[in-house]
């Protein structure tokens, strides 16, 4: 037969098969060795190698370890690898040769040859075929729709090869196999305060002391100087905005530019839109069950719930209490150093200036505030022993929580004992899962806003801790409103709290979930005789001794007379 350009010629001499084409691969392996050595003695490349097939009217053979020489002129099938892979023999004559089965001696193929050399004619066998028309496409579709970078890594080890690139886009992998897109990292940067204002709500599944089950939290994206806001419901953020908007530009001359919120109704309604139109604030929404967008937000939520739990856990305070070491960890975050911007502290970078630390004092402690000034008689106790709850919002003092009356004593005579923790001797102090409900989308925050007092020194709104107090009667400086209900009497909470009244006994049992009483100042009534827990403080606007303490309070942008602040309103951090 005559001598094809794709035909095989018999060589007893080669080690190896070897062909000028990939094209007859099946599979692909990295070559072994980039050159062979031929008869002369030079070398010359080897690209690849694989396996092949050589197809015949009649038969099928095997063909292994194919090496691929551009440069070849011939065909080169070896005898030796040829019979060791097909276990044949092979019989050559003047016309000819014949491939014999090895175990039975029957004649496979007969080839007959005309010129000089052995040759076998090769036929693309129909595999090889179908694999050089295959596109990518077909291709992921045969391999089960997998990623790009499987095929890539195929035809990058000559395993498939494909006649053409095709990147449309598989609809049955868009159905089986969406995912959510990566988030780019967010490059927009702010020079001065209140530039953007990222906000979100928190939902708590246990009521708070004072009947709070959600907080807002507002973060300013230039100082990363956080305030938050205790809410009983979800339509209070409305009014919340606006109060922040006004003191934003009434106590720093500036006003609030961008709002950056997630889709939440409390959000996106009429009023909210109404009240941003009218003030020329940008309100940013980021788009439905797509919370990374507003990351910045989610981030400072979950800050402030591991710094809450934290501080209950270590003070064994019961859950309910929450509310109360938000607060308190509102205003030590904005006192750290933050890495979101490169350790520097978000009080500084809002005021300008450092804080103080002397007069910071370990949540939950045991203390002792002075009750002289309100002692019914000259032999009365001086103190009594109380919780230390933070920092008073509108006070230089602090927040002491008498557990035998319920009663919050502000007061800046106060001695500490920082290693004793009133909660920790209950009979049953709350478990660690007690504060599983903070780890999710975390807590109901009290805003902790800034002001300035006479002087130019920062003062603040009033806590969350003090919402639900009545205002005070004409010219008194706090509110005392009556003991609160006897036990379980709210939702959340399995802390010791002792009954409420003068009687009341300081033993440990029971349990109370009455709300905190009002502060108890100098400027209240004294207490019935005998009440241990009468306060007394410095009035209002009094110079304070206390270390690093900010100026005399300031009432926050319409606050009422006499000192109390109604629910939300702004108040001394």
């Amino acid at each position: 037969m005559a001598l094809e350009g794709n035909a095989w010629v018999m060589d007893t001499g080669a080690s190896t098969h070897m062909h000028s084409s990939e094209g007859i691969l099946l599979s692909r392996l990295p070559a072994a060795s980039s050159s062979i050595t031929v008869g002369n003695g030079a070398h010359i490349p080897v690209t690849s190698r694989g396996s092949s097939v050589l197809a015949t009217d009649t038969s099928r053979f095997i063909l292994n370890n194919v090496l691929i020489v551009p440069s070849i002129i011939r065909n080169l099938l070896s005898v030796r690898q040829f019979t060791r892979d097909n276990r044949c023999s092979i019989e050559f004559d003047a016309s000819g040769f014949s491939v014999k089965d090895i175990r039975t001696g029957r004649v496979i193929l007969r080839c007959d040859s005309t010129g000089d050399l052995y040759t076998i004619p090769s036929v693309a066998p129909a595999a090889a075929k179908a694999m050089l028309a295959a596109s990518s496409s077909l291709w992921h579709r045969r391999l089960g729709h997998p990623g790009p970078a499987v095929l890539a890594t195929l035809k990058q080890n000559n395993l498939v090869s494909c006649n053409k690139v095709d990147r449309s886009l598989c609809h049955a992998c868009q159905l089986g196999k969406h995912a959510r897109l990566p988030f780019a990292t967010s490059t927009s940067q702010t020079t001065s305060p209140f530039e953007i204002v990222h906000c979100d709500v928190w939902t708590s599944p246990v009521a708070s002391i004072s009947g709070c089950s959600y907080y807002l939290v507002l973060l300013d994206d230039f100082s990363h100087y956080c305030w938050t806001f205790p809410l009983k419901h979800k339509s209070d953020v409305h009014q919340h905005i606006v109060d922040f908007i006004a003191y934003a530009r009434t106590q720093f001359g500036l006003p609030v530019k961008c709002f950056q919120a997630d889709n939440g109704t409390e959000f996106v309604n009429h009023a909210m839109h109404t009240t941003l139109r009218a003030n020329g604030v940008i309100f940013h929404l980021s788009c439905p069950y797509t919370s990374p967008q507003n990351g910045k937000a989610e981030r400072i939520l979950r800050t402030l719930n591991n710094s809450v739990r934290t501080l209950l856990i270590h003070a064994s305070m019961p859950p309910k209490y929450w509310a109360e070491a938000l607060a308190a960890a509102t205003y030590l975050l904005n006192r750290r150093p933050s890495s979101s911007i490169s350790n520097a502290i978000p009080y500084f970078r809002l005021y300008n200036a450092y804080p103080s630390y002397d007069h910071l004092r370990v949540f939950g402690c045991l203390c002792y505030p002075n009750l002289q000034a309100t002692s019914s008689h000259k032999l009365a106790p001086r103190s009594t022993a109380c919780v230390f709850l933070g920092y008073p919002p509108d006070h230089k003092g602090y927040r002491c929580f008498d557990l035998t009356t319920r009663r919050i004593i502000i007061s800046r005579h106060v001695v500490f004992d920082e290693s004793t923790f009133p909660f920790a001797r209950e009979t049953h102090p709350p478990t660690t899962s007690s504060f599983d409900f903070l780890l999710g989308r975390d807590l109901d925050i009290a805003p902790l806003f800034t002001n300035h007092a006479a002087g130019g020194s920062p003062t603040a709104a009033p806590s969350s801790i003090d919402v639900e107090q009545p205002c005070s009667a004409p010219g008194g400086s706090g509110v005392q409103p009556p003991l609160g209900p006897s036990a379980s009497s709210s939702p959340g909470g399995c802390g010791f709290v002792p009954p409420s009244g003068p009687s009341a006994s300081s033993s440990t049992g029971g349990t109370d979930s009455s709300p905190l009483p009002a502060p108890a100042t100098a400027a209240d009534p004294p207490a019935p005789p005998g009440a241990p827990g009468a306060a007394s403080g410095a009035p209002a606007g009094a110079s304070s001794g206390m270390p690093g303490a900010p100026g005399a309070a300031v009432p926050a942008p319409g606050a009422p007379p006499g000192g109390a602040v109604p629910s939300g309103r702004f108040g001394q951090v």
